[in-house]
């Protein structure tokens, strides 16, 4: 019998590979040409061998995966049309477990097909079912080197999900696996049979749960290990008791059984359904098809209740518009061989709200950088449309010297990381970029255990976001990938790291904004978003340059209150105010200026009004200059170290770029050296350090002075002075405490030595009359203030930290005079 039995087999295995070898996709009504319905009162030890014991006979006790069980023939039985394998909690020898293993080897050994058995599986933590492959010669050396196919593996203490893996590579412990996962919708699979399937061919293997395609794997996925899935492989089932991937068994839970109606082997393949298995809350345009169908086949579609059909009925393909509702995306179908039926179940998740921002680069952030292994720079906006209108982004030019570059933010502020794993909470991101659509953007969350050296130790859980369009700002949601260490603690995170295009060696360009924290919708309250136009300056208003003019906005909030509202003239931060009525004084520029406004509400919600288009006539000059704004980060220097870079943009007082100005700057943190560029014809001045460095760098730079040919420097007018890699552009406020008008030229203030480590000494010329001095830091705020009776002394800076600052004298006669002092 096991002879006849080998040789129609390997006829079949001839005709298989023709099939195959052709290119021929559809099997029009593959045919059966093995399989045992386990009919009978025992098992057929014709088709099927009994593996008894711990393995330690083989050498490989444990079996390999420090299973804890004895395999014993008792434990496998057939009755009532089913296979039935039972773990149990029974002593044998050494081992604590009893459960049962058989397999095909010698009796039924494959090259090619589609593979699949209806399977209920056991309920009972601890417990590692399988239904899985291996090769029957090992013609390519011992196991992994001649491969292992997991047609299903389950853990049984996640039991909404199954697992389909190929192992291959060299020998332990230089083994390598990859696979994918499928989740069920609200259900579990010890409560019903589901059919698990492969679907092998030359070059590809593919797997299946109920007719639903979730992997594929072709050589190309494990490049450059060899490919040893093209020799005849042979059947395996069992129920492994603890082990490595079976974790803690709970005793109480035994004996738990699997249960297997069929197996079997065909000759053909059969359709199957693909789609996304889990949609946003009425998300549009979402793809499912059939495939493996004869042609012109027709096919009906039914979806759940408030989704939508948009094209596709009666075809292989349709596009669907969800609702609120999840459910079920059914296609019904008759191939010629049989009528079918195949069910896609649809999570519709439920809406989510914005809770808080981590990086908007609008804002001071919530997180702080720490490093990146790319170029990070705070820039305009390259193309604002409605999905992001704001005004500032970060710019990284990724590192492709790096395989795995990464942007690393310190974060406090996710107490339970849970929240996201659940999907109580989602991370989004805007992106704008050219990188490939499909490029994955990966945030990781890490704890204090997770070092450069030891993945997966510390890396509580990894969410994942797609590219899905180029040159154009997206919206990206993050869903979870997977749980790489799950001893890592809930409220233990205090790393997020964004990865982009992980794994390669690319250098594209990825501009991202609004890396927020979003809150499922209960349905309690539902947050309004403020509504906000600018009323004055009518749209179109022309005014001689150079002149002062005031903008209104007007913002409301229908359910809370207005937290503030930030005014951009061409994308620019020029101010924000947190009262009502909420305005800014802004110098009209020369040329057309598109103004905007930004009011956020108290819930942290955002909404960007309307542009108004300003016009500046007339031939004003400019006298002065300041510095609008301060980016930082690093740049390769090879192996493994980064320089530090920097640019600073100039304007002069009508908002114009400033080209041909002579920049000087400090750098400090990890690098302590100064620096000269003069601006191109964007008004921008660009640094790298000299020196380079290795790890976590801090990258800060203060602007010395700024010169020209015939512009003054006006540092009181700067937006920012200093900045660092984890800083946020400070905006003017219209309320800000350092004054810049009623500044008398004439009058005289002399600092030295400037810079200085403790002493500070002043002199001013022309004092009359009793005097303020008041010291300021970069964001406005006054440290120090005192009465002035002479016209020189001296003033202890020993408690200032390193850093500029801000001296200001009013003079009795209501005149005021400004300078810069350096803390070393």
């Amino acid at each position: 019998m096991e002879n006849s039995t080998k040789k129609r087999l390997n006829l079949y295995h001839f005709l298989i590979f023709i099939l195959f070898g052709t290119g021929q996709i559809f099997a029009q009504c593959p045919n059966i040409i093995w399989q045992d319905e386990f009919d009978g009162t025992s098992l057929d030890q014709s088709k099927w061998n009994y593996q008894i014991g711990d393995g330690c006979d083989q050498n490989l006790c444990g079996w390999g995966n420090s299973e804890l069980q004895s395999y014993q023939e008792a434990n496998v039985v057939v009755s009532n049309g089913t296979l039935k394998i039972t773990a149990q909690k029974e002593r044998i020898r050494g081992s604590q477990y009893t459960s049962g293993r058989i397999n095909t080897k010698g009796k039924a050994d494959f090259t090619y097909g589609r593979f699949e058995a209806s399977i209920k599986l056991p309920r009972g933590d601890g417990l590692w079912p399988a239904f899985w492959m291996l090769s029957t010669n090992e013609e390519y050396g011992g196991w992994p080197q001649s491969g292992e196919i997991d047609i299903m593996e389950y853990v049984a203490s996640t039991p909404d999900e199954i697992l389909g893996y190929i192992h291959y590579g060299d020998p332990y412990p230089n083994n390598q696996s990859q696979g994918n996962t499928y989740k069920l919708m609200e259900d579990v699979f010890y409560n019903a049979f589901h059919e698990f399937a492969v679907e092998w061919e030359p070059g590809e293997i593919r797997w299946y749960m109920d007719g639903i395609l979730f992997s594929t794997k072709t050589p190309a996925d494990i490049s450059p290990a060899n490919w040893p899935f093209d020799k005849d492989f042979h059947f395996l089932l069992n129920v492994a008791v603890g082990g490595n991937l079976g974790g803690d068994v709970v005793d109480s839970m035994l004996p738990a059984t699997m249960e297997v109606d069929y197996v079997r082997v065909y000759d053909g393949f059969k359709a199957y359904i693909t789609g996304d298995p889990v949609v946003s809350h009425q998300e549009t345009g979402i793809n499912y098809s059939v495939g493996n169908l004869p042609s012109n086949v027709n096919v009906t579609w039914t979806v759940p209740n408030g989704a939508t059909i948009v094209t596709g009925q009666g075809s292989n393909s349709i596009i669907v518009d969800f609702g609120s509702e999840s459910g079920t995306v059914s296609a019904s179908f008759n191939t010629g061989c049989s009528t079918q039926v195949l069910n896609f179940p649809v999570e519709v998740e439920a809406p989510y709200v914005k809770g808080f921002s981590f990086e908007n680069f609008d804002e001071p952030a919530t997180v702080t950088l720490a490093n990146t292994t790319g170029t990070l720079n705070e820039v305009s906006n390259p193309a604002a449309n409605p999905v992001n209108s704001s005004a500032v982004s970060g710019e990284y030019v990724r590192n492709s010297g790096e395989l795995y570059d990464l942007i690393v933010y310190q974060t406090n502020n996710i107490t339970n990381a849970s929240q996201y794993v659940q999907k109580e909470k989602k991370f989004y991101i805007d992106i704008y970029t050219t990188a490939p659509v499909g490029t994955e953007i990966i945030l990781q969350l890490e704890t204090d255990n997770a070092t450069a050296s030891n993945f997966p130790a510390g890396r509580h859980s990894r969410y994942g976001a797609t590219i899905k369009e180029n040159n154009n700002w997206q919206r990206l949601e993050f869903n979870l990938l997977d749980r790489p260490d799950a001893s890592a603690a809930d409220t233990g995170i205090t790393s997020m790291i964004l990865l982009f295009n992980s794994n390669s060696y690319t250098g594209d360009t990825y501009y991202y904004d609004n890396l927020d924290s979003y809150n499922v919708e209960t349905g309690n309250t539902s947050n309004l978003a403020p509504t906000i136009s600018i009323t004055d300056p009518a749209d179109g208003s022309s005014f001689e340059s150079g002149t002062t003019i005031s903008i209104n906005a007007n913002a409301t909030d229908a359910d809370g209150t207005v937290a503030q509202v930030e005014f951009f003239a061409n994308n620019i931060s020029i101010g924000t105010d947190s009262s009502a009525p909420f305005n800014m004084s802004w110098q009209v520029a020369g040329g057309t200026t598109n103004l905007t406004a930004k009011a956020t509400d108290n819930a942290n919600l955002s909404t960007t009004s309307s542009a108004i288009a300003v016009t500046g006539t007339g031939n004003a000059t400019a006298t002065s200059m300041h510095v609008n704004a301060i980016s930082t980060g690093t740049a390769s220097a090879g192996k493994g170290t980064k320089y530090g870079t920097a640019s600073v943009t100039i304007v002069d007082d009508l908002g114009r770029n400033v080209e041909g100005a002579n920049v000087e700057i400090s750098f400090s943190g990890s690098f302590s050296e100064q620096a000269m560029a003069i601006t191109n014809a964007q008004g921008i001045a660009s640094f790298q350090t000299q020196g380079s460095s290795k790890g976590t760098l801090s990258v800060n730079i203060c602007v010395d002075n700024v010169t020209h040919v015939s512009l003054d420097y006006n540092n009181t007018a700067n937006v920012v002075t200093c900045s660092s890699a984890s800083a946020t552009q400070k905006s003017a406020s219209k309320n800000s405490n350092v004054e810049s008008s009623n500044e008398d030229k004439t009058l005289k203030l002399l600092l030295s030595p400037n810079p200085t480590r403790n002493i500070i000494q002043f002199s001013m010329k022309e004092m009359e009359m009793v005097s303020d001095l008041s010291i300021f830091d970069m964001s406005g705020r006054m440290l120090y203030s005192t009465k002035v009776n002479a016209d020189t002394g001296a003033i202890d800076m020993s408690q200032f930290p390193k850093g500029v600052y801000i001296i200001k004298i009013r003079y009795g006669n209501g005149q005021i005079k400004t300078d810069r002092v350096v803390k070393k």
